[in-house]
């Protein structure tokens, strides 16, 4: 028999606000693996101002144009792109039925050498963390891609025996009334060599994305679209506008390989996200440092 105790609470603020006969809403939250004392006045505080704040900018925001540019990750909240459009890929159960595309790609080199990409159940507190499994396999740090070579898939008891390798911790269910299969716990990319300043000033005409909503993936083909909800133009090495009415449309493989900078400033996330899978929602964490990917379609206004 294993235990593993699993408090969670999160905290959620939402802002609408309205200017000159026109209405905005945008939001902030933060999540952990504890207690009440999660809320002290200085959280509190923070939710408010960080929630008002991105309601305001909306009122200032441009549509960018539309088509293939430049596109910088801003760290810890935009890891959700790596959560759903890679990290669902390395999942085995999706490459034992050869659904995911990464299925035929182990042990092959997938993205620059300064990307290692883990997913891990020892980040202490946060949402996603784990001291063991659904199926009482202890957590553990799991490097999927090393040095942007794909070196393991995301195991539960059936996959690892499948493919005659260990668990990784990844066997998780929503409740009892659920089967364990593979899952995400926190997943993240590591530093790399470039500073943060260093790469949005690399960028003539592109776009910085902090913070997305209603995100759609085909894990098949590795196929994503995302509304990006806060982000910025990035106008000759330069943040400059807000942006609203925008999306990211990519594929996470292409988009893997086109990632050319990742910063030193990586931020693990605190926020309140859920992932879904067949009909099971468990809780997650993520992070990212900055990093530029060359070329993503964003979808704007046409120029």
């Amino acid at each position: 028999f294993v235990e593993d105790r699993r408090p969670m609470t999160y905290l959620y603020a939402t802002c609408t606000a309205e200017k000159d006969g026109r209405r905005e809403t945008n939001w902030y939250s933060r999540s952990l693996r504890g207690g009440p004392d999660f809320y002290s006045a200085e959280l509190i505080d923070r939710l408010a101002a960080e929630a008002v704040k991105r309601t305001m900018l909306l009122f200032e925001a441009v549509t960018p144009p539309a088509g293939e540019m430049p596109v910088v990750l801003a760290p810890a909240t935009s890891g959700i792109l790596l959560h759903e459009a890679m990290g669902h890929g390395f999942e085995a159960d999706f490459n034992r039925k050869g659904i995911s595309i990464f299925s035929s790609m182990m042990g092959r080199k997938i993205a620059p050498e300064f990307v290692t990409i883990v997913d891990s159940g020892l980040e202490s507190a946060n949402r996603g963390a784990l001291a063991v499994d659904d199926e009482g396999t202890p957590g553990r740090r799991t490097v999927l891609v090393e040095n942007g070579v794909l070196v393991s898939y995301l195991h539960d008891r059936i996959s690892a025996k499948h493919y005659g390798v260990e668990r990784t911790g990844n066997g998780r269910r929503e409740d009892f009334r659920s089967p364990p299969i593979p899952r995400m716990r926190v997943t993240l990319m590591e530093p790399g060599p470039h500073g943060p300043d260093e790469i949005v000033g690399s960028v003539r005409k592109g776009l910085y994305a902090i913070d997305f909503s209603n995100g759609e993936v085909n894990i098949g083909a590795g196929d994503y679209s995302f509304y990006v909800k806060t982000g910025f133009l990035i106008e000759d090495g330069k943040l400059t506008s807000p942006v609203k009415d925008v999306n990211m449309i990519g594929n996470g493989p292409d988009s893997l390989g086109k990632v050319d900078m990742v910063g030193g400033d990586f931020e693990l996330d605190g926020g309140t996200w859920t992932c879904g899978k067949d009909g099971q929602g468990v809780p997650v964490g993520l992070g990212l440092p900055t990093i530029r990917v060359a070329a993503i379609t964003v979808g704007g206004v046409r120029s």
